[in-house]
């Protein structure tokens, strides 16, 4: 589906794949808003945007939609860790060869790509908070995946002198969200508001970011930051997952909720991390929705779309 914003003249074309996910559906409604003219593409169709359903892991499927003045924002994938760790080999064909045939077509057709990678590639024994060139080491298929994928990024700049950039990803959250930690809290609050049950110890540490500050800093790389170059996009404020936890149940009305942690999380997963974000601060880039607005925001629209409970004959 082509459309145009309607608040300001195009200044540039932007394909997104992915465009019906969570974060996809952000960032086509804010490029347009910016005045981009956006190509949306997904595998499947969705009512959250109307998109151009394209399996872009089919070899040339993209390539039509290419021009020298297109900006492809990469964001189609699998972002399930533990479904990576149950079948490596989809997470490999959707994630990698994926972005391999979107590298291709736009090789082709001279086109710009952002390739949204993730936080996961770091190895965790990194010092905190994370900068962009410290070591990596998966811990999970799907983080190795977008290692991969990080690495065929840089391999076609350098080898092909294409415009490729990577934005590495912290935890992204807000309305819209039908997976992850805060949505999760806030679902099992939903459904017993005086017991929380928490994976792990409950002292791991994220970095959370709200969906339309991530669909800024995805923009800003593009417009302003460097080719063959990556981005950590995060807030930069470290979380202990319990204090988020009081946290959300405070705005929730139960100051007063137990918290149980379970002592095991899954396979892949990652204690502690947050970024240092001072690179793509340099871009232009800050937060503007601080956790508790974001979090406030998550609530009300989880709370406006509880699954629907059927009623016993």
């Amino acid at each position: 589906m082509i459309a145009r914003g309607d608040r300001h003249p195009v200044r540039r074309r932007a394909i997104v794949t992915g465009a019906a996910g969570f974060i996809g559906q952000r960032l086509v409604a804010h490029l347009l808003d910016a005045g981009w003219e956006v190509v949306a593409v997904d595998l499947r169709p969705s009512d959250g945007v109307e998109s151009l359903v394209l399996d872009v892991t089919v070899p040339g499927a993209l390539t039509p939609l290419l021009d020298g003045e297109a900006t492809v924002f990469h964001l189609a994938a699998s972002a399930d860790i533990r479904a990576s760790v149950e079948d490596p080999r989809a997470d490999f064909e959707v994630n990698v060869a994926g972005l391999f045939e979107v590298l291709e077509s736009a090789r082709h057709r001279q086109s710009r790509v952002i390739f949204l990678s993730t936080a996961s590639i770091y190895d965790s024994d990194n010092p905190l908070p994370l900068k962009e060139r410290d070591c990596p080491r998966p811990r999970s298929p799907y983080a190795a995946g977008k290692l991969a994928g990080e690495g065929y990024c840089y391999a076609y700049h350098r080898c092909y002198g294409m415009d490729v950039r990577v934005a590495r990803l912290f935890n992204a959250y807000g309305a819209g969200m039908t997976r992850f930690v805060i949505h999760d809290l806030i679902r099992k609050i939903q459904r017993d508001p005086h017991t929380l049950s928490i994976l792990g110890d409950a002292l791991q540490v994220r970095d959370f970011l709200y969906v339309d500050d991530a669909a800024r800093a995805l923009a800003l790389i593009a417009e302003r930051g460097v080719a063959g170059e990556d981005y950590n996009v995060a807030s930069g404020i470290p979380v202990r997952v319990r204090d988020l936890a009081l946290l959300i149940a405070r705005l929730m009305g139960h100051p007063d909720i137990r918290l149980v942690a379970t002592g095991q999380s899954f396979a892949g997963d990652t204690s502690r991390w947050y970024a240092d974000i001072s690179k793509i601060q340099a871009l232009g880039f800050a937060p503007r929705v601080s956790l508790e607005e974001g979090l406030r925001r998550t609530i009300a629209w989880l709370d406006a779309h509880r699954p629907s409970r059927a009623v016993a004959p």
